[in-house]
């Protein structure tokens, strides 16, 4: 003979379960989706603006990397001796200052959505003058590191 409540023990259980099961079904989804994340390299157009122009400035291609909270971007890098910086996200923006000892300083500002990316940047040479460019870019491909046989 079952004492009271033992036959609803076996019920709650396989309910409980059921539900678990659910959830996580539903749940798979959601955690299937990754995380956006601006972290990377990233190809860019980089146009000067008018007054930049007037200076001798010229568009040109540059590579932007955001790698653990830091920014570079190859061409300043390579060109202008500039350095990296460390740079802020709110949401989709990102912001940053690099410094170089010969140049000055650059503030970068852009937006980014996924795989792409884009804004301003204020270059401010040592004597002062200031110098606006707009970039724009998508994520460069992941390069797969290669075996060695």
């Amino acid at each position: 003979m079952l004492r009271q409540g033992e036959h609803t023990m076996p019920r709650r259980i396989a309910t409980i379960a059921a539900m678990v099961l659910v959830l996580l079904a539903a749940a798979s989804p959601a955690l299937a989706k990754k995380k956006l994340n601006e972290e990377g390299h990233w190809t860019l157009k980089v146009t000067p603006d008018e007054s930049a122009v007037k200076e001798g400035e010229k568009a040109f291609n540059d590579t932007l990397i955001l790698q653990q909270g830091f920014l570079r971007s190859k061409y300043s890098t390579d060109e202008h001796a500039f350095g990296t910086g460390p740079y802020t996200v709110k949401g989709s923006e990102i912001s940053a200052q690099i410094k170089s000892n010969y140049e000055g300083k650059m503030d970068w500002s852009g937006l980014w959505t996924g795989d792409t990316i884009a804004g301003r940047v204020t270059w401010t040479r040592r004597d002062g003058t200031v110098m606006t460019y707009t970039f724009s870019g998508t994520r460069a491909p992941v390069e797969k590191a290669k075996k060695h046989r």
